[in-house]
């Protein structure tokens, strides 16, 4: 499953940096499927832990992107961001 390192949030479309790729994806708001709050089991050190996380699935995608708050210093804005995204073109988010 892809974890996107960077996020952008534009009026009508997020650009993600995804680990082990080289150019940025660019999703249009109205492409998505589902947002999906999640915790994701991160390695630091010597043990796991469970950083809070959203699942982002994307029609016409095979697979969902994860978005977790190890990657990103604002994930709070950019979890509160899509969720108003998601209202306003009528997104399932699921807890």
């Amino acid at each position: 499953m892809p974890k996107a390192v960077d996020v952008n949030l534009d009026a009508t479309e997020m650009v993600l940096q995804l680990e082990k790729e080289k150019e940025p994806v660019t999703i249009q708001y109205s492409k998505l499927d589902r947002l999906e709050k999640v915790k994701e089991p991160v390695r630091k050190l010597l043990r796991t832990i469970e950083v809070k996380g959203i699942r982002v699935s994307v029609k016409g995608m095979d697979e969902p992107i994860v978005i977790t708050a190890d990657k990103l210093g604002d994930y709070d804005n950019i979890e509160d961001y899509l969720i108003k995204v998601a209202e306003k073109y009528d997104v399932a988010v699921e807890a």
